[in-house]
């Protein structure tokens, strides 16, 4: 088991203060490497508990932190999936890089890696694009692929906007962004695309601070943060040298269907990339590590790669 220590932090975007954990090894000279990892859309950092326990005992610490907008990051309910007045998407990387400087001054000189889970691994590809200098690697999990109806969906996240307020929530949106996420799962709820794991999805719909509406300015900063991680310019600048590694489920709409993740890496190295591992999961959905049939397969290969890039 890891030891954890939560606190917090005051964020870039002066809407609220960021609360953030650290899951340790007992023995801190086992610490060989840090993970900082992002969470994805409509969820918090405690869903990754079982996730840092392993990395932990793999001697890994481990730093996350609730993104603006979500979990006790929120001063109230009324401000999850709002994360700033203008370009809030931006306010997810200046607070994770708050988050890394913490790190760093506790494990001076240690490797670091950044990992992102879905929204998350849109917020991996930003910030180790910005700071590749400061990272051994960088893991895109659950990612997506180039999608042209982001550029729309800003457009319209925008119009609503100005016209029902910034924290309106438009289920009309959401409706756009997900509504087909389930054609290839059972239907049993909503979240079926999420895991095979009925225990998982169950779990997720219970709790209240996952899968809540964004508001119409969270909708925009989330498809401008996919639209510029999937521009030309994004592809051209990324660091040629620096380790990647892509993570994702054959039946993860998001991908989507592994078929996002693929040109995601056929871009990257189009441009010149080197050194991009990448792990398509036969049969798992979007949340590989809630799938129990995964997790421990999910966790051995990161595992193995983080070992072989520090």
């Amino acid at each position: 088991m890891s030891v954890k220590t939560e606190f917090y932090f005051p964020s870039v975007s002066g809407l609220c203060d960021i609360h953030a954990a650290k899951y340790l090894p007992e023995d801190l000279a086992s610490v060989k490497a840090v993970i900082q990892i992002a969470h994805g859309m409509a969820e918090h950092l405690e869903r990754y508990e079982p996730f840092a326990d392993v990395l932990c005992a793999n001697g890994f610490a481990v730093y996350i932190n609730d993104h603006v907008g979500h979990g006790k990051s929120v001063k109230n309910d009324d401000e999850l999936g709002y994360f700033g007045k203008k370009d809030g998407w931006q306010n997810f990387i200046g607070d994770c890089r708050k988050l890394m400087e913490t790190a760093q001054s506790e494990f001076p000189g240690k490797p670091y890696i950044f990992f992102g889970h879905s929204m998350g691994s849109f917020v991996s590809r930003a910030f180790s694009a910005k700071y590749a200098s400061d990272l051994a690697g960088a893991v895109f999990c659950g990612t997506a692929g180039p999608n042209p109806a982001a550029a729309a969906g800003i457009v319209i996240a925008n119009l609503i906007s100005k016209l029902k307020g910034d924290h309106y929530r438009s289920k009309m949106i959401d409706n756009i962004a997900f509504g087909t996420y389930n054609k290839r799962t059972p239907g049993r709820t909503p979240f079926d695309w999420l895991s095979r794991d009925e225990f998982q999805v169950d779990k997720y719909i219970a709790d209240p601070y996952c899968g809540f509406l964004f508001t119409a300015n969270g909708y925009r900063d989330m498809f401008t943060l996919l639209n510029y991680v999937s521009g030309k310019e994004w592809f051209a600048s990324y660091d040629k040298e620096l380790p990647v590694l892509l993570l994702a489920g054959g039946d993860d709409p998001v991908g989507p269907y592994g078929d996002g993740v693929k040109k995601v890496r056929d871009l990257l190295a189009a441009n010149g990339k080197k050194n991009i591992t990448m792990h398509i999961y036969e049969g798992g959905r979007h949340e590989i590590l809630n799938e129990s049939a995964l997790f421990d397969t999910v966790c051995k290969d990161l595992i193995d790669w983080a070992n072989s890039i520090i």
